[in-house]
């Protein structure tokens, strides 16, 4: 009865130890015998509340016939003034991992874009949103499925921004937790990779 007991046991601790994959949450999933197109919903990596300042980061991991980037999207809010922030065709991100090493992701994009300055007059509050599309480049892409990321650096034409990733946020604005730190790890999987 002992050995039956803890046979359960066993069988319950790994259903429990399995059953906390995060499962795959998609805007987009459409396959064909020729194509593919894999969009994940956006998800929050960086969330900065100070005063009369908000900063938020958010990713979105895609795969299009076998192409693999990130849609990333930069907000900032302030009563004070925003200064702008540009990207052009030479503008990287750097993912720097746990185990030293970088993988680089560069932009899809030839055209200068930057963050114009808009005005939220109900609640008078400046607003810049920076967005774009960046692929990944086959160096140490390998390890992004082991390695937690600690430090996302966007190498802007204006000035490098850099966020320092946590392992556990709880969003202010989007009301959710995330663990901004195995995006990664746990996103490629979704998208097969």
């Amino acid at each position: 009865m002992n050995t039956f007991i803890k046979t359960i046991a066993l069988l319950l601790f790994i259903n429990i130890t399995f059953s906390q994959e995060k499962l795959c949450d998609f805007e987009i999933n459409i396959v064909t015998d020729t194509t593919s197109t894999r969009v994940l919903t956006d998800e929050i990596i960086d969330e900065n509340v100070f005063g009369n300042s908000t900063s938020f980061l958010t990713f979105k991991m895609f795969e299009v016939d076998g192409v693999l980037g990130v849609n990333f999207q930069y907000l900032q809010k302030s009563k004070d003034f925003l200064s702008p922030i540009c990207i052009d065709k030479n503008t990287k991100i750097l993912l720097e991992l746990s185990n030293g090493k970088q993988v680089k992701l560069i932009n899809s994009v030839n055209l200068e874009t930057c963050n114009e300055l808009q005005y939220d007059k109900i609640n008078k509050n400046n607003l810049r949103i920076l967005s774009g599309f960046f692929y990944f480049t086959p160096e140490n892409f390998t390890d992004l499925k082991t390695e937690k990321v600690y430090l996302i650096k966007i190498t802007a034409n204006t000035g490098d921004i850099n966020f320092v990733i946590k392992p556990k946020i709880k969003s202010e604005i989007y009301k959710t937790e995330t663990t901004p730190d195995t995006y990664f790890i746990e996103n490629l999987k979704c998208l097969g990779i």
